[in-house]
């Protein structure tokens, strides 16, 4: 064998060693980038699952929000912001979702109609259709509300005229006898004294029932049929007592309180005193103690009020004027007119005297009249002092 043959056995075995080596290498690379291929995969493949899920949500969140705009009762009561999350859901998913697209045309018809708005008109302006809504809203609130209004004032005109008509019935020889208008029987007192009237036995009964619907029918022909308003009240009231507060007139009981003092002074006013209702003059006098007492005390501390403010203001002027009579009393301006105020009763010298005497003594007449702010006190006589001269141990000096 010879040299050469060992060195390219060694040669050989080296480059198979390198070839196994390099295909270990290639193989853990190929099995490494399966592996990141497969990952690769498998996260795309749970991105489009977790997609697909999230897709699947916000489609059936989308239908259970549209699919109550099918039914007209949803429509009469839903929100504006409802109506908008309604509109938002359906303009985001029509392009991608049979039933939004169907609810898409819905709501723009029930906009429309209900409201007077074509949501195709929005570009998507959804604060633009909440506003709107809501304004339509009120809108047909308030109409709702005066129609609702009516419909009762009609309800209570159409039970007072069936109340109106059997009353006439009942009293319709009392109506003719004291010949009262038949709308008259709107007022409940006129009724009841007309059932007192018919009802009345005895000529004083009689004589009694007759003066209390001539009273009523008089305060109806002065004050209408339903009496005095409020406004009225409070008018008249404030004209004859000070002191009455509107916070008063939403009291029901003072309310009744100047209703009945109101009637008895009109029917004293309308000469029932002189027809033969004695009890008026009792009725008007009580009614206007009670007023008074409701009244009396605001009307006492209001005036209190007043006077304590009026004396407060007529104090500080007369201090103010005093401060600046004295101030200026004794100034050379002062003297100066003092002096002037001499002349033609007196010669110069003589002003100039009276002049002079009032400088030095540069006091205010009113400080002048001022006792002192403390009295002194008054010193103790020494009955000793002075009298031991006088006086010997046997008594007096002679």
């Amino acid at each position: 064998m010879s040299e050469s043959d060992g060195i390219d056995d060694a040669v050989s075995g080296g480059f198979r060693q390198s070839l196994m080596l390099a295909s270990q290498i290639a193989e853990r690379l190929a099995r490494a980038r399966q592996e990141s291929m497969r990952q690769r995969q498998d996260q795309v493949e749970r991105s489009q699952t977790e997609a697909q899920r999230q897709i699947t949500a916000e489609r059936t969140a989308m239908r259970a929000t549209v699919a109550p705009t099918e039914h007209g009762r949803w429509w009469d009561q839903a929100t504006p912001d409802q109506v908008v999350e309604a509109y938002q859901a359906a303009e985001a998913w029509k392009d991608h979702d049979p039933q939004a697209l169907a609810a898409s045309e819905r709501i723009n018809q029930e906009v429309g109609r209900r409201y007077g708005i074509n949501t195709h008109d929005l570009n998507g302006d959804s604060q633009y259709l909440g506003s709107a809504v809501e304004a339509q809203q009120a809108e047909q609130a308030r109409t709702q509300a005066v129609r609702d209004h009516q419909g009762s004032m009609a309800l209570i005109a159409a039970a007072q005229a069936e109340e109106i008509r059997a009353n006439a019935a009942a009293l319709r020889p009392e109506i003719e006898r004291h010949q009262v208008p038949e709308d008259y029987l709107a007022n409940p007192e006129l009724v009841e004294a007309l059932n007192n009237s018919r009802e009345a036995t005895g000529p004083e009964a009689t004589a009694e029932t007759d003066r209390a619907v001539a009273e009523r029918m008089y305060l109806i022909e002065k004050d209408g049929v339903n009496g005095p308003s409020i406004e009225q009240l409070r008018e008249e009231i404030g004209q004859n007592y000070s002191g009455a507060d509107d916070s008063l007139f939403k009291d029901p009981e003072f309310v009744n309180a100047a209703k009945d003092w109101h009637e008895s002074k009109a029917l004293a006013e309308g000469g029932f005193l002189e027809k033969g209702n004695t009890g008026l003059e009792a009725r008007y006098g009580n009614s206007e103690k009670e007023l008074f007492d409701r009244i009396g005390p605001m009307g006492r501390d209001i005036e209190s009020d007043v006077l304590k403010d009026n004396a407060e203001n007529l104090r500080g002027q007369a201090g103010d004027a005093r401060a600046s009579s004295a101030a200026a009393y004794g100034s050379a301006q002062h003297n100066q007119e003092f002096a002037n105020s001499l002349k033609g009763s007196a010669n110069e010298e003589h002003i100039q005297g009276r002049v002079l005497a009032a400088t030095d003594q540069a006091k205010h007449p009113g400080d002048a009249v001022k006792g002192p702010a403390k009295a002194p006190k008054a010193r103790k006589a020494n009955l000793g002092t002075g009298m031991g001269k006088d006086k010997s141990r046997g008594g007096p000096a002679r």
